[in-house]
């Protein structure tokens, strides 16, 4: 069991659907009418393993730390 610190802007919304098997759907709120999100959490706790990091990797940077792994905007 991991840390994940969410150090993320405004996400598209090919980003947010890549982040919902992840973080619950009511942390995101959508930007005015535009396919645009921000998620109004900080941290999750991440059960997953590689195969998953490698999967948000394609749409975020993932850092990878001995205590937390970091999600950030590309």
């Amino acid at each position: 069991m991991s840390v994940m610190n969410l150090e993320l802007g405004i996400i598209s919304g090919d980003q947010k659907r890549a982040l919902e098997c992840y973080v619950d759907s009511r942390f995101f709120k959508q930007r005015k009418s535009y396919d645009e999100y921000y998620v109004e959490i900080d941290t999750v706790v991440f059960n997953h393993g590689i195969n998953d990091l490698m999967i948000l990797a394609e749409e975020f940077s993932v850092v990878i730390t001995s205590n937390f792994i970091y999600l950030k905007d590309k």
